[in-house]
């Protein structure tokens, strides 16, 4: 090799050298926030915190409609991240029974109690298609006065709304506010430790208290309605028969 060549590969290698060094040193000074934003950006998702929706109460405070939370495992998968084996056998372990040849989105198992919770916090952390989702449920106390003024809700953007009766009635005293938290999410969709950022807190809504007691609604309750006869028709009216208006008698 000559001289000259040798010089040239040391140009092209030096300045290749130059480059990555300048671009290293960008990377770790000036443009480091605006990348690290970008990523953020692209990887942090806001999600909702569900709130509470308000009770209704008779005028002694006895509880007539009232809100449960409620935990179900959904399968999350996408048909490239399925369960394994191992976890299909926890899963198996846990709950006995469970439909695996559900599609995504399906609910595995509803009503999951604490310990379950936490028996499947492994599975979830290490990127298992599985998802936690929270679930709202009003009640009712055991009233027919109250199952027919309570009226029914329903959800929107993620909180319970009231359409009918006493829920829509009392709807701006009632209604809770989601709050708002963000997280970053890894290559499989799952929240990133310690990336967890509030926004906004929730806030649940309000009581609402009857003027009437529990018994007073009951009392209340409309009779059924009687079937009234068929008034007889005056000598002034003309009785309809089967006959049509111009055809014989």
């Amino acid at each position: 090799m000559n001289s000259g060549r040798f010089i040239l590969m040391l140009a092209v290698f030096g300045a290749g050298f130059l480059v990555c060094a300048v671009r290293g040193c960008r990377l770790a000074g000036p443009e480091r926030e605006a990348i690290i934003a970008r990523g953020e950006k692209t990887a942090r998702v806001r999600r909702n915190l569900p709130a509470k929706r308000g009770r209704i109460l008779d005028r002694e405070g006895k509880v007539l409609v009232w809100s449960e939370i409620y935990f179900d495992l959904c399968y999350n998968a996408d048909g490239e991240n399925e369960l394994s084996e191992d976890e299909q056998q926890t899963l198996i372990a846990l709950f006995g029974k469970v439909d695996l040849q559900a599609g995504p989105g399906a609910v595995l198992h509803r009503h999951l109690t604490p310990g379950e919770l936490l028996a499947l916090e492994p599975l979830l952390r290490r990127g298992a298609p599985l998802k936690v989702s929270v679930r709202h449920e009003r009640m009712l106390c055991s009233s027919d006065a109250v199952r027919r003024l309570a009226g029914t809700v329903e959800v929107r953007h993620g909180t319970q709304c009231g359409v009918s009766g006493w829920e829509l009635e009392h709807e701006l005293t009632l209604r809770s506010v989601p709050g708002e938290y963000s997280v970053l999410l890894d290559r499989f969709g799952k929240y990133m430790p310690k990336s967890f950022r509030m926004i906004s807190k929730p806030q649940e809504g309000q009581d609402v208290r009857l003027p009437q007691t529990l018994e007073e609604l009951e009392k209340e309750q409309p009779e059924p309605k009687r079937e009234q006869p068929p008034a007889e028709p005056s000598a002034e009216q003309p009785v309809q028969t089967g006959s049509e208006e111009g055809g014989e008698a």
